[in-house]
């Protein structure tokens, strides 16, 4: 019993350390407040309570410092005025996924104050950014996300109930709500699908959307990303080939093909900064 005990502990430290980087060595630290010694009914509770707020408390006053050290900054929590940037999901920042360098941290913030410029109401969503310390610590299950350079931003889509459009469309953590290519458009998610990759698709296989309520916002989209592509922060920008043609962005060299390798990026928008 022991040492299945002791596997169990052991994965969910691993777990904790590949999702949110820091996790698992905070779990440790709790394992020294880890009393009474005795066991009792109270004992799992107290563990359970003393872990979440260790885990808060470094997540938010004690990470966001340490990574400054590290040249990486917090995304915003929520929009502001001053801040108009907003995480589709707080999860993304109590897994410290919300890091950034200042570069990808100006330009984030510029393009926010561009939305606003457009409708007062908005602001930019991201989901998921990279962990606050160190290079190569990979963001799972991104294939990069590594090194404060890259960031996911949600696609704006047209509420047909609301009028209004909006980024609060139901998807897994920002991601799987596709916008699917239309007839005569290249389909490279089928030509991926066709050469093996079977990763390429597994999102929206999953997630159940619904494009008849929430429509593709294909004007508000093409000015965000001409704005991103013209930024010189910008050095890359990742969509699927149909909407970079059906949204009329052929001369910008910076926005690419991703390869059958990742996931497809019709569900968001990759930007990366030199």
């Amino acid at each position: 019993m022991r040492t299945i005990n002791f596997f169990l502990q052991l994965l969910f430290l691993g777990l904790l350390t590949v999702f949110t980087q820091v996790g698992g060595l905070i779990w440790l630290l709790n394992r020294a407040l880890w009393y009474p010694r005795k066991k009792t009914k109270w004992r799992v509770v107290y563990r359970g309570l003393t872990f979440g707020l260790l885990y808060v408390f470094a997540v938010v006053c004690v990470v966001p410092l340490l990574a400054r050290l590290n040249g990486r900054m917090p995304l915003p929590m929520g929009a502001s005025n001053q801040k108009p940037l907003a995480p589709k999901t707080l999860l993304t920042c109590l897994a410290n996924r919300h890091y950034v360098n200042a570069n990808l941290y100006q330009l984030a913030l510029k393009q926010g104050h561009a939305l606003q410029k457009i409708d007062p109401a908005l602001h930019l969503v991201y989901l998921d950014a990279n962990f606050p310390f160190g290079d190569h610590f990979p963001l799972f299950p991104h294939r990069s996300h590594d090194d404060g350079k890259k960031l996911d931003l949600a696609f704006f889509r047209y509420d047909t109930r609301s009028q209004k459009s909006t980024t609060d469309y139901p998807s897994f953590l920002g991601y799987g709500f596709s916008e699917p290519p239309l007839p005569g458009e290249l389909d490279q998610p089928n030509i991926c699908r066709k050469r093996g990759a079977w990763q390429y698709n597994l999102l929206q296989e999953w997630v159940r959307s619904n494009p008849q309520r929430y429509k593709f916002d294909a004007e508000l989209n093409t000015q965000l990303l001409q704005k991103l592509a013209d930024d010189p922060l910008t050095e890359k920008i990742f969509i699927e080939p149909h909407l970079k043609g059906r949204l009329g962005l052929g001369r910008m060299d910076n926005i690419r093909f991703h390869g059958c390798q990742a996931v497809r990026h019709d569900d968001h928008i990759h930007v990366q900064v030199k």
